[in-house]
């Protein structure tokens, strides 16, 4: 929410983060694709990528995007945030061992989604979240430190507590199992 401006009301938000993405650098060569993203265009998106970067808001897209980042076995920076929590985690399929974003969230369970756009978001959470999902897909571009892998980083704005669970590969895991 943090790369919208004012002035930007009403525009579509695909052309508002390019502009503020343009003026804090312009040598970032950005591609816009303006459109809801599904099936074989989203599986050839992700095939294309180093690393996946997702920040949506409804389960049925996350779950489409760790299906075709397991297929095509490229790490999946997921985070999310709903009123004051967040939550950043590192799902990177070149590791066999790896847990995918099912094995926390399995696509049939009865997980209530909560959708900030219904609950609202603390504008500075997902401030945090972005910039943390940033650095951990740096760190896996260039090979930098340990990403977030295997864990989950639950983040309290309100107390500004961060704590980090591990995870574990599901071996009944319908995507990745």
């Amino acid at each position: 929410q943090i790369v919208h401006r004012s002035d930007a009301i009403g525009k579509p938000k695909v052309e508002s983060a390019r502009d503020t993405l343009a003026d804090v650098n312009p040598e970032t060569k950005i591609e816009m694709i303006a459109a809801r993203v599904a099936g074989d265009e989203l599986d050839q998106l992700v095939a294309k990528a180093d690393v996946v970067l997702d920040g949506c808001d409804n389960f049925a897209t996350r779950h489409a995007v760790n299906r075709a980042c397991v297929k095509h076995k490229k790490p999946l920076v997921s985070g999310a945030g709903v009123r004051f929590d967040g939550q950043i985690a590192v799902f990177d399929m070149r590791d066999a061992k790896a847990p995918c974003y099912a094995c926390l969230f399995p696509e049939d369970s009865q997980s209530e989604e909560v959708r900030c756009a219904v609950m609202g978001v603390f504008a500075p959470l997902t401030g945090i979240v972005g910039c943390i999902q940033a650095a951990e897909a740096l760190k896996i571009l260039i090979g930098a430190g340990q990403p977030l892998a295997g864990r989950l980083m639950l983040v309290d704005a309100l107390a500004m507590d961060i704590r980090t669970i591990r995870l574990k590969k599901d071996a009944a895991c319908a995507v990745c199992g």
